[in-house]
């Protein structure tokens, strides 16, 4: 019952309930509620200037149009409209200005700024084709300077250092960077010290604010506000995995999209205008604004519901990472590789409520793809290393100049450098560890090709960076199972209504026997003369990286912030 108004569908059902027929009332229910809840499959394109004043809309001058969402990464979108379309002049100015361009469609608003726009002539056609880019990508153009607070003359810390919950370290992260350049901070010392000439950079942002909004309180409230807000996170109440991270000269986004990986925030840019409710209580936002805002989607929950909880989560995860005497402390959740929980301590897996059944072939469903992989485990039997110890090294050569000395000494001879046999049988000695996984050895057999691997090291083994590379190989190398999944959004579940772009879902399939968890990766739509659909995909089909490493990480991130706060001297390599 699509399309139909909201007058016909009541007059249908007074006329279901005073046919007194229950299988005619139950039908029509039915008809009605699926009507209700059926996403919209309209989309609107609006054309905008640089402050994102409405220009137009493309409206029967589209030809095609195709866009992704994807996690913690850039959308992307590509329109083509025709060639004598009356906003082609206006795309044109793309290499002038900003153009701007919402796409509106099931409720869901996706905002891009014109990267390129290609006037072709093709088949007796003139046509328009823009490459747009979502307004994440301004992420990807906010530099993190390692003393965002002072001039660009004077950065005595080597990195800007962060340690906390990550939802807090990605919303400080980026709200430094844009207030650095929104308030215009030591903009008069930056521009004047850099010999910079052009005396209206020396007070930039001032100027031009005043230039948009004339003189008044709200102008520089406004300012500081242009054009990014972060909605930020209680950091005490930040449950969100912990995170370290130094960080000099490198892109927000940059940052944003390696960080993220290991773990299950979702951050956002989206495109507040005028009539959309504030983003919260403190924003008092009155002019479009990109607001930044971050998710911590892993379900994952503690015991006390404030930042804590993330240390707790951190020791868990830990523990299950080191398995064998340590594995008590976390127990690998079922159909989710890699990630742990202890209920004993109250940290607890809550399961995605929004789960997929694959169907058997030939029965109908919402997936329009599936493809699930199964990877045989890659060796049982593995060796680090290539490099003997050093101290081992030094007492050979020491031992060879010791014996070359005393028999020149014996013999009465002269002239045979010390040294001659330095470097002798170096690297032949514990330069090789290895290690075997007796259970994996027993379920793969006698037959299975993959016995044995070798891992390059640059460092000698024996040491507890060898044992943490034995951990990330063997988790590497075992077999593992990975899915990626294509379902029409509104056929069963609907984005930001009962699923999230960079939330959890499950996949469960052979019968229900079988399940596995992954991260909705990315969102995709099109539009063509024949279809109009939003499509969501969950996983990524990859490998999923050895827990262990995302603790390294933090381990040595967390001595590096050491160094960078006690003003250590920085290598020179």
């Amino acid at each position: 019952m699509a399309g139909v108004t909201h007058q016909a569908q009541l007059a249908a059902w007074r006329s279901a309930l005073a046919s007194g027929n229950p299988a005619t009332i139950a039908t029509t229910a039915r008809d009605l509620t699926e009507a209700r809840s059926r996403v919209d499959t309209d989309f609107r394109f609006t054309v905008c200037d640089h402050l994102w004043r409405p220009v137009g809309a493309i409206g029967p001058d589209l030809i095609e149009a195709s866009g992704t969402d994807p996690r913690n990464n850039t959308p992307t979108a590509k329109i083509t409209v025709k060639g004598d379309s009356a906003l082609i002049d206006h795309f044109m100015g793309c290499s002038k200005t900003m153009v701007g361009v919402i796409v509106e469609t099931a409720g869901m608003r996706y905002a891009f700024y014109t990267k390129s726009h290609k006037y072709k002539y093709d088949k007796g056609q003139w046509t328009g084709a823009l490459e747009l880019k979502g307004i994440w990508d301004i992420l990807n153009y906010l530099v993190i300077w390692p003393s965002w607070y002072l001039p660009i003359q004077a950065q005595p810390f080597s990195h800007a250092v962060y340690m906390w919950a990550l939802c807090t370290v990605l919303e400080s992260m980026v709200a430094e960077s844009a207030m650095r350049i929104q308030a215009g901070i030591w903009e008069f010392v930056n521009n004047a010290a850099s010999l910079n000439l052009d005396f209206r950079t020396w007070f930039g942002t001032v100027i031009r604010a005043l230039e948009r909004d004339g003189l008044s309180i709200e102008t520089f409230q406004r300012m500081l506000k242009t054009p990014v807000y972060v909605k930020r996170t209680n950091p005490f109440l930040d449950t969100s995995p912990f995170a370290a991270r130094t960080v000099r000269m490198e892109t927000c986004g940059q940052v944003i999209t390696d960080i993220t990986r290991a773990y299950g925030v979702d951050t956002r840019m989206d495109l507040w205008l005028p009539g959309d409710p504030q983003p919260d209580q403190w924003s008092g936002l009155d002019s479009p604004t990109y607001v930044f805002s971050t998710f911590d989607r892993s379900q994952i929950e503690g015991p006390t519901k404030t930042v804590l909880d993330s240390a707790i989560r951190t020791v868990v995860d830990l523990g299950g990472s080191l398995g064998g005497i340590f594995g008590a402390l976390g127990q690998e959740i079922d159909g989710f590789d890699g990630q742990y929980q202890n209920p004993a301590l109250g940290v607890n897996f809550v399961p995605p409520w929004a789960v997929l059944i694959a169907p058997e072939s030939g029965e109908d469903s919402s997936i329009l793809s599936c493809e699930i992989t199964d990877h045989t485990p890659d060796g049982w039997q593995h060796i680090v290393g290539g490099r003997s110890p050093k101290w081992l090294s030094d007492l050979m050569n020491a031992t060879y100049a010791w014996l070359i000395d005393s028999l020149m000494i014996v013999l009465g001879f002269t002239g045979i450098p010390s040294d001659l046999l330095a470097g002798f049988l170096n690297n032949a000695f514990f330069a090789f560890q290895m290690v075997q996984h007796y259970d994996r050895r027993g379920e793969v057999g006698p037959y299975h090709p993959a016995i044995e691997r070798f891992h390059a090291t640059a460092s000698a083994p024996y040491n507890v960076e060898t044992m943490f590379a034995f951990i990330n190989a063997l988790f590497d190398s075992r077999g593992y199972t990975a899915a990626t999944v294509t379902f029409r959004n509104g056929d069963q579940y609907a984005l930001n209504r009962d699923i999230h772009r960079g939330g959890l879902m499950s996949l469960v399939y052979r019968n229900r026997r079988k399940m596995v968890t992954d991260y909705i990766e990315g969102v995709m739509w099109r539009i063509t003369d024949t279809e109009r659909e939003v499509l969501v995909q969950l996983g990524d089909g990859r490998r999923d990286e050895a827990p262990l490493a995302k603790h390294q990480r933090l381990i040595t991130e967390a001595f590096s912030i050491i160094n960078v706060l006690t003003l250590a001297p920085q290598s020179s390599g």
